[in-house]
């Protein structure tokens, strides 16, 4: 499992407008057969980051050719910047060595 991992802050009182903007653009960016999973974190503490938005793959090919779909380069790279502010990406791998029973995966 490939899971690609956004942290992303609002711009100073910009959060509903972000959260409405989130809305208009869910369905395009869950609509892709790549993508497994789509998870939204809202930091609870409201400290930054203020949100964390989770896209899982199956592989990290499966990841390549979701993100280079038009549309959702549309959505990331063209929108996501004019509704938020200081946005990081973490590429993560999943491993097994925190599962009962399993061996070390490097």
């Amino acid at each position: 499992m490939i899971k690609y991992v956004y942290t992303i802050d609002y711009p100073v009182g910009q959060k509903r407008a972000y959260l409405e903007w989130v809305r208009s653009i869910a369905e395009t960016l869950q609509a892709p057969e790549e993508l497994k999973g789509l998870t939204s974190y809202d930091n609870f503490f409201s400290a930054s980051p203020h949100r964390v938005v989770e896209f899982k793959f199956e592989t990290l090919a499966d990841a390549a050719r979701y993100f280079e779909r038009k549309e959702i380069s549309r959505v990331l790279q063209g929108e996501l910047p004019a509704h938020a502010s200081n946005v990081h990406i973490t590429v993560l791998k999943l491993l097994g060595d925190y599962t009962k029973g399993a061996g070390l995966d490097l």
